[in-house]
């Protein structure tokens, strides 16, 4: 063989293995831009609630901050009623309360409805059904205990928690850094601290 044609040869081989690499590493993966895809998502939300067109929108800022820094997306909780209650009375901070729910986070390609990373019951909800389980609202991340301060019994909302009110920049087990959680819950009930739950 000519050494012109070793040398083409060469490069041919080195161009195709640069696309097959090129190819490989364009693939986007579950995570990538993981943080700005949060924020986007966020912001999206934040807007959709703060227009409220269909009413049935309610956005609060985090339990225990200062009206200080109102307007930034990542301190308020944004929660869609999907049914409203008839109880008259709020859980407070330190309260158990009695809940069916499932945690997601945003919708990735693998996901389309978003990882369920936690829930307490399976399918459809169906509070007829399904056994709700109690829990510590003083034990919870600040944005489900500031959405499930602003519940009455019999509720079902969909609460969008950005990462600050979540786990944060480090994540939690299978909930990665900078994630926002979307909660489905159901207020069943809820109690004082030392009393039981009916």
């Amino acid at each position: 063989m000519r050494i012109f044609d070793i040398k083409y040869l060469l490069l041919l081989l080195l161009l195709s293995m640069g696309i097959v690499a090129c190819d490989e590493t364009d693939e986007a993966g579950e995570f990538d831009n993981w943080v700005a895809r949060n924020e986007a998502y966020i912001d999206s939300i934040a807007k959709v609630a703060r227009t409220n067109a269909d009413g049935s929108w309610k956005s609060f800022l985090a339990y225990g901050l200062a009206d200080t820094i109102k307007w930034n997306n990542n301190y308020y909780v944004y929660c869609q009623v999907l049914e409203s209650g008839d109880g008259g009375e709020n859980p407070k901070f330190n309260d158990i309360v009695k809940v069916n729910y499932r945690g997601r986070l945003i919708p990735t390609m693998s996901y389309p409805d978003g990882y369920v990373f936690d829930e307490s019951y399976s399918g459809e909800l169906d509070p007829d059904v399904h056994v709700a389980v109690e829990l510590s609202l003083a034990g919870c991340v600040r944005g489900w205990t500031t959405a499930m301060c602003e519940m009455v019994q019999g509720d079902v909302w969909r609460i969008f928690v950005p990462y600050e009110l979540g786990y944060g920049k480090n994540g939690s087990g299978a909930i990665p850094g900078y994630s926002t959680l979307v909660f489905d819950i159901n207020l069943v009930d809820f109690s004082n601290v030392g009393a039981s739950v009916h």
